[in-house]
């Protein structure tokens, strides 16, 4: 499937261009993806999977390259101490997330607790925020990541959920060439335009 797009197949070409290769890539389900390592199908999973540390027997994981966990998001310099400056403050969540999670923790811990407005999507916890409906909001990284380029917002990440690669536990070298490779396009910028260019196509 020689077609297909977004964050991780641009990574993929990228990081197959930096070994000489070219990409290939297969589709499967997301519960099958381990299965096609064994099988040999795919040599590598990049695939917005997070590092499963039950598997480190049989497969070896590279360096995050996006962290897409949740982030509480509000207008720039609005809040100066975190999660203190929630108490009492209308902050909207997307029901059911691990973002809901973190606030319903919040919510137990801060006095006056903050005031949970429930959302079914990011989108509307968004627009609930850009209206000045809530103070603040959780959203995931990248939700959070593509609003902040229409308005100026603190961002905090309040979950981790880094994305990485996997392969076969016997192709150590090959994860640490991409991991040499990642940190390259780190340090150039390479990796951050990368994700921009998927982020501003969410918009």
């Amino acid at each position: 499937m020689d077609n297909a797009t977004g964050i991780d197949v641009d990574l993929g070409v990228a990081l197959a261009e930096s070994l000489g290769v070219e990409a290939h890539f297969v589709t499967t389900t997301y519960d099958g993806l381990y299965d096609a390592l064994i099988v040999g199908r795919a040599d590598i999973i990049i695939s917005a999977l997070y590092p499963d540390p039950t598997r480190t027997r049989d497969f070896v994981f590279s360096t995050p390259y996006f962290n897409a966990g949740e982030m509480l998001v509000a207008p720039e310099h609005s809040l100066t101490a975190v999660p203190e400056d929630l108490a009492g403050r209308r902050l909207a969540v997307v029901f059911g997330t691990d973002g809901h999670m973190v606030a319903l923790g919040w919510e137990e811990r801060l006095t006056p607790p903050p005031v949970l407005v429930l959302e079914q999507s990011a989108a509307e916890v968004l627009e609930a925020l850009a209206a000045g409906e809530v103070e603040a909001a959780v959203v995931d990284g990248l939700a959070a990541r593509v609003a902040a380029r229409s308005a100026p917002l603190m961002m905090i990440l309040v979950t981790d959920e880094p994305y990485v690669i996997a392969a076969r536990g016997a192709d150590t070298a090959l994860i640490e060439a991409f991991d040499d490779t990642l940190d390259v396009m780190r340090g150039d910028g390479t990796l951050d335009l990368l994700l921009e260019r998927w982020m501003v196509g969410e918009r």
